[in-house]
């Protein structure tokens, strides 16, 4: 069984069709990227998956359960997890305590501060912060963080619900490269370790080709190919669209 299935989606905006009639499927232990120019409409299918907007047509499955048009935190109870191209944080807050906030949230537990909330699903919010590398920074506030050690925090956040499904929009966004890479690296130890499939827009080249099992390119609301990423870089129609300045830069594909 698939853990996402997307059929038929579509979305449209005045006349502007977003998402016009997308179908794919990301499978268990995946790491798919979803590419395209802006204004492909990347970001209205991550929201719709997500719940964040509804689709006018389609339906989307999460390991075989129907969520289209589902709230976020609908969603969120079938097992995806999301991260987002701006962190969403709390900056008042520590690195710990923001993982116990999500945690209280996801046990439908009362959601309390300071003193109240100093003891609650403390070692479950201590072993996230490990697993993502800031076991080092858990009593430091946010606000103290730089922006790699913040996508750290939003990925350890967006892990609380145990998720099958892992949501990423531009993972490595203003981070540089070594940065990328350690991301990267770190998706993949979830990948690998708790079985964690992947769906994941990022601008970097490198980054989409070096790390995905599978390529999804959007163009205009619309799959104008799919595949493993070597033979997606060598599409004329996706150089063309969207990799021609790309390869003429990294000397690939030509």
């Amino acid at each position: 069984m698939s853990v996402l299935t997307v059929t038929n989606l579509a979305k449209a905006f005045g006349g502007v069709r977003a998402v016009d009639g997308v179908s794919f499927s990301v499978e268990a232990g995946e790491r798919v990227a979803l590419i395209g120019p802006n204004g492909a409409g990347k970001t209205t299918l991550f929201n719709s998956i997500n719940g964040q907007i509804r689709p006018d047509a389609g339906v989307v499955k999460i390991r075989g359960v129907e969520t289209t048009g589902l709230a976020p935190n609908r969603v969120w109870r079938h097992g995806v997890g999301r991260t987002f191209q701006i962190t969403a944080t709390f900056v008042s807050m520590t690195v710990r305590e923001n993982v116990q906030v999500a945690l209280a949230s996801y046990h439908r537990s009362a959601i309390g501060v300071g003193r109240a909330l100093r003891h609650r699903f403390l070692e479950e919010a201590q072993t996230l912060i490990q697993q993502v590398g800031l076991g080092d920074a858990a009593t430091r506030p946010v606000s103290e963080l730089a922006y790699g050690d913040l996508k750290r925090l939003e990925l350890a956040v967006a892990l609380t619900n145990a998720p099958k499904l892992l949501l990423m929009d531009e993972p490595t966004a203003g981070m540089a490269g070594d940065g990328r890479s350690d991301m990267m690296d770190l998706v993949d130890r979830l990948v690998i370790d708790a079985g964690i499939s992947v769906l994941f827009t990022e601008h970097d080249m490198d980054v989409v080709f070096g790390y995905a099992d599978r390529v999804v390119v959007l163009d205009r609301g619309r799959i104008i190919a799919s595949g493993e990423p070597d033979a997606v870089r060598a599409d004329a129609n996706v150089r063309a669209v969207y990799l021609g300045a790309y390869d003429d830069d990294d000397g690939g594909a030509t």
